[in-house]
């Protein structure tokens, strides 16, 4: 289950879930290390990026930001977007964000009816 969150309320979002990993490509596998990330104007800042996001991120700059939920049962946090290194940070331009959990047995159908509580993605 997915609902789309507006680039415009992404500072929000991110202010409801304290725990952020960063997954890029990696040289020889995928690649996943926890950050710090914030939001300064519309871009996400990772403070510090280790050493494999150094040094992979000018090649392969595509990443994705996960998220987790803060609560047992809640929505975890996903952002693709474009990284770029400034100075000592990384900086993410952020491309499409969403919440998302698998289904939970239970929930209401939702209105659109793909089931659950569910959104369908545009």
């Amino acid at each position: 289950m997915s609902i789309v969150v507006d680039l415009e309320e992404l500072a929000e979002a991110l202010g409801r879930h304290p725990t952020a990993y960063l997954l890029l490509s990696g040289e020889e596998r995928p690649h996943v290390g926890e950050v710090l990330v914030s939001m300064r104007d519309d871009v996400l800042v990772v403070e510090r990026p280790g050493r494999t996001a150094s040094r992979t991120v000018p090649d392969r700059p595509h990443v994705t930001l996960l998220l987790p939920p803060a609560e047992a049962g809640g929505y975890s946090l996903i952002v693709d977007g474009e990284a770029a290194l400034v100075g000592d940070e990384l900086h993410v331009e952020p491309s499409h964000a969403v919440l998302h959990r698998r289904p939970r047995e239970g929930s209401p159908p939702s209105a659109t009816g793909c089931g659950n509580d569910c959104q369908p993605l545009p």
